[in-house]
């Protein structure tokens, strides 16, 4: 069993990078480099980044351990679309790996361990909750978000097209019309390191431009951009306006899975639709180009998105409480009653 605190997930050792390889090859947030980028450029001060390792290296779980040292957070927030245990096979193996994770943790007598952005089909989710029930701790589920997503494989853009609603197909074409008719339009591609600095700079230009709030971490896309570029995950699109960035996308494809993560359009062009109209460009520019087997949107739940991907599912966290300490037992019977109520709610 191995504990690492701080890790620098750009150098792991020969036996972890490989656990940590062979993991990525089902989701591009196993990467040792989404590590890096989200612990250094992408979490508040006053904590580190805590790796557990089994002995075998059979599975790892990526924390998160605040200053204060009373509850483990898994290493994620609201730039982590996925998150989960850190494992190539499954199976009695993982039950082991993740029970010998498990009881160090229990040891170190937290008052509660929070995992979020975890699959509630994946086999480890159980085998998680499982591991930390033996030691006596009390693990409960809850909702974290939703991604709203849809399988592509065999699928062209034609057919993508086909399948929108009526209001989407009629407004992209209605006012991809109109733009070209009134400006200049350009589209320029960044996928790879090549003029990475421009792609970047025009992102960031765009984003201080739109609606959204300022980032509270300014350097984290940037280094993710760069990063993403590095492996060949890169698909960052940009919608010039006669010369002018007006709106940006940040796409990540991998593996034969595509994830919609970040998009930003500036907001003196609202009445023309660029959003949608950059959308459905990288949308043809994908299926054609990548062929992927699925294209998701990533974390939330915002209400035009099932215009754009139709199907949708859910990632669930698991709030772990020690009932051996006076915190524990307070935050486990707050997460009771919170969950009592919504299923009261949901009732009604």
């Amino acid at each position: 069993m191995a504990v690492h605190d701080d890790p620098d997930f750009s150098r792991l050792p020969a036996p972890l990078a490989d656990l940590f390889a062979r993991a990525a090859e089902r989701s591009f947030f196993s990467l040792p480099l989404w590590y890096h980028v989200l612990a250094r450029y992408g979490t508040e001060g006053g904590s580190h980044a805590r790796l557990y390792v089994d002995g075998r290296t059979r599975a790892a779980l990526v924390c998160r351990l605040l200053a204060k040292g009373h509850r483990l957070l898994s290493l994620s927030n609201y730039y982590s679309t996925e998150h989960g245990p850190v494992y190539a096979a499954g199976g009695g193996a993982l039950g082991e790996a993740l029970g010998e994770i498990a009881r160090e943790i229990a040891d170190a007598r937290f008052d509660a361990v929070q995992l979020a952005g975890l699959d509630p089909h994946d086999e480890s989710f159980a085998r998680l909750s499982d591991a930390f029930a033996a030691t006596g701790f009390r693990p409960q589920r809850y909702f974290d978000s939703g991604t709203w997503y849809e399988e592509t494989a065999g699928v062209d853009f034609a057919r993508y097209v086909a399948a929108r609603p009526g209001e989407v197909r009629n407004t992209w074409r209605r006012k991809s019309k109109a733009l070209a008719a009134a400006h200049r339009v350009d589209y320029v591609f960044h996928d790879d390191e090549s003029a990475i600095a421009g792609g970047v700079a025009d992102y960031q230009r765009v984003y201080a431009e739109s609606w959204k709030h300022a980032e509270p971490f300014p350097d984290f896309m940037p280094h993710l951009i760069r990063a993403a570029a590095t492996t060949g995950a890169l698909r960052l699109g940009i919608l010039k306006v006669d010369d002018v960035p007006a709106a940006a996308q940040c796409w990540i494809a991998w593996r034969g899975r595509v994830t919609i993560y970040k998009l930003a359009h500036a907001m003196r062009f609202d009445d023309l639709s660029i959003g949608t109209i950059l959308t459905m460009r990288m949308m043809e520019r994908v299926l054609e180009r990548d062929k992927p087997h699925e294209i998701d949107f990533g974390r939330g739940d915002d209400r035009y998105k099932k215009s754009f991907l139709a199907q949708r599912r859910e990632r669930w966290g698991l709030l772990i409480a020690n009932p051996h300490t006076a915190r524990g037992r307070i935050l486990g019977w707050r997460e009771a009653a919170a969950q009592t109520f919504k299923r009261l709610v949901h009732r009604r």
